[in-house]
């Protein structure tokens, strides 16, 4: 069987949510690719599945059989809106409508925009952002500094800028140690660069998040990767170890990195 596809999760003008279909019949001729709404009016598709409404089972290439929920033997999904995160990044109304999918839950609520749980979990990223949960950094390729809000008394020392009211911070956490709490990325005043975390040494021994971050501040670069003052390049393996300051971080070269001294291997007690 082909696999499936997923209907990508759009805002409408009114700015109500869409709902990510993922279709079990995408191999009809008909089926193609459309944001739908999250209004639930079920429907029975010809081929004995229920769907959500007209759309869902049209983006399906699924043609309506009848109204309301097909009839099962089995007990059927009940109607309440209680959404859950698939592992494939879709939002399903509730728990029973991605067992039936055969999909299984990634978290409770509703998937972001990355198609990642909405659950809250931060992490720290070496580019100084906070990130509601791993899988949102991971979903921007950022390596994991810490477990945690980052550390406003100990930023990351990388410029990856924010800006805010016409000032330009180095990082997001700078940012959050004054108290701005609504920034943009990009240096203020210049055309933003991509925000891809590709690191490079600047020959002023900062390090930058990708090389056009360097060339927008005039620096030459000197190698690829994190500058060696400020630790090794650690690789993204997780192996987590408990810091003295009672944070998890992902491995000992994070910690090292950090300049916190371990207490033990694992993660910490509570994490």
């Amino acid at each position: 069987m082909k696999k499936t596809r997923h209907v990508i999760l759009a805002a409408t003008l009114a700015l109500s949510l869409t709902f990510a279909v993922t279709g079990h019949a995408q191999d009809a001729p008909g089926s193609k690719d459309v944001a739908c709404t999250m209004q639930y009016d079920p429907v029975c598709g010809v081929d004995g599945k229920t769907y959500s409404n007209d759309c869902v089972a049209g983006a399906a290439g699924v043609d309506v059989a009848s109204r309301g929920m097909c009839a099962t033997g089995e007990s059927s999904c009940g109607e309440t809106y209680d959404p859950v995160c698939g592992i494939n990044g879709t939002t399903y109304i509730n728990e029973c409508f991605a067992r039936l999918s055969g999909v299984q839950v990634a978290g409770l609520g509703e998937c972001t925009a990355k198609g990642c749980p909405s659950v809250e979990d931060p992490v720290c990223g070496m580019n100084g952002r906070t990130y509601i949960n791993r899988c949102e950094a991971d979903a921007e390729r950022v390596p994991i500094q810490r477990i945690g809000l980052c550390d406003v008394d100990n930023c990351p020392k990388v410029f990856a800028p924010v800006c805010a009211d016409g000032v330009t911070y180095d990082n997001a956490c700078n940012a959050d140690r004054e108290g701005v709490l609504a920034y943009t990325q990009g240096i203020c005043n210049v055309r933003a660069c991509p925000s891809i975390f590709v690191p490079v040494c600047g020959a002023d021994a900062l390090t930058y998040s990708n090389a056009c971050q360097a060339e927008r501040r005039g620096v030459r670069i000197d190698y690829a990767g994190v500058c060696d003052e400020q630790g090794r390049n650690c690789p993204r393996e997780f192996a987590p170890v408990c810091g003295i300051d009672g944070v998890t971080y992902e491995n000992e070269c994070q910690i090292e990195n950090a300049g916190v001294a371990k207490a033990y291997a694992g993660a910490c007690v509570g994490d």
